[in-house]
């Protein structure tokens, strides 16, 4: 502003590092590095809660940790609907209007997948061969899913 130079991304005057502008968010991005690199949850809870962009983001972690823990415990014969319900997941949690939302509404998707998943092929079991052969010990790895979800994210926003 002074000094006449044009600058290619707004940078905070008083650090001189790049602002992390993803709509007029206020977060420098050497504050959310800094965090993401020390491992300190608050610094990432706190870059993530000031930046627009933290919604977005968490609703992408959700679809990543999605994309890598499901096929644990979801059926073997639902490769699209598993893409489906990964990306509905991310979809989620991105389209939430602050963090805390998204990682309430996108932890509670993520939860409830594998249940989903078992629910479409149990439908699509019915559908081509008329008989539906799964038991109760089916929901098993789904319920404990679940319930580790739940409680991770209930660990995460008590921090």
């Amino acid at each position: 502003m002074h000094c006449g130079r044009d600058f290619d991304s707004p940078v905070d005057a008083g650090t001189g590092s790049t602002i992390l502008d993803a709509g007029g968010g206020s977060q420098t991005t050497s504050d959310l590095e800094a965090a993401l690199n020390a491992g300190d949850l608050d610094g990432i809870q706190n870059a993530l809660t000031q930046s627009d962009s933290g919604p977005r983001l968490v609703g992408f972690a959700l679809g990543a940790v999605a994309l890598f823990t499901l096929p644990i415990v979801s059926p073997p014969g639902v490769p699209l609907s598993y893409i489906l319900v990964v990306a509905g997941v991310a979809g989620i949690g991105a389209t939430q209007s602050t963090v805390d939302a998204a990682l309430r509404t996108g932890g509670k998707a993520l939860a409830l997948a594998p249940f989903l998943l078992v629910f479409i092929d149990v439908f699509l079991s019915y559908l081509f061969s008329g008989l539906v052969t799964t038991s109760a010990t089916t929901l098993v790895g789904p319920a404990i899913y679940a319930g580790l979800v739940m409680y991770g994210i209930r660990w995460y926003r008590r921090r």
